[in-house]
């Protein structure tokens, strides 16, 4: 495989995450959110500059390799204004049932990464820091599992849903790192 194609296969990942967050932002039409999002990407920008200061773009360029960490904290932004808990579990409240669920699948992603992963020898958090498009691809189906959750409940994501999606995260992250990286080393 050319190193071309296999580059191309690598970002589109990425590129489909960020896609599929402006849009599901743009059709929420909801200020919050934007604002969140857009606080999101200056926080993580803030944060990778103070990481790499000999690097001049890094700021611009670098929340875009990691898309998961701009939503991660535009997610957590957002919740920190709407967040409603209850009996029934979690939800944010004034914000369109797609992009609530699209927030705590992030918040559940990271919150699984934070939590679990001494116990799994810290390789979420390597697979997190070394493979962004395995964990875009994890991000998405993270999302798809808590819009499933969610519509059960009538917007609101459930306690064990919360648990499940918290520790699948870091689970599959683990475990398809493990599985996927002789694999890319050997044929790509």
């Amino acid at each position: 495989m050319s190193p071309a194609i296999s580059s191309l296969l690598l970002l589109a990942p990425l590129a489909l995450y960020i896609l599929h967050a402006l849009w599901r932002l743009i059709a929420s039409e909801c200020l919050p959110a934007a604002f969140a999002f857009v606080g999101g990407y200056f926080i993580c920008a803030i944060l990778f500059r103070l990481t790499l200061p000999t690097l001049a773009v890094v700021p611009i360029w670098l929340p875009f390799l990691y898309p998961y960490a701009w939503t991660g904290i535009a997610a957590l932004l957002l919740a920190s204004g709407t967040l409603q808990v209850g009996r029934n579990g979690l939800r944010l409240d004034g914000v369109p049932p797609l992009l609530t669920a699209y927030a705590l699948s992030q918040l559940c992603l990271h919150l699984g990464l934070i939590t679990l992963s001494a116990v799994l020898a810290d390789r979420p958090l390597q697979a997190y820091a070394m493979l962004p498009p395995l964990v875009a691809v994890s991000g998405y189906l993270l999302y798809r599992l808590c819009l499933q959750l969610s519509r059960r409940n009538e917007g609101w994501l459930s306690w064990p849903g919360v648990a499940l999606t918290a520790v699948a995260a870091p689970l599959v992250l683990g475990w398809t790192a493990e599985l996927l990286v002789p694999l890319l080393l050997r044929y790509i």
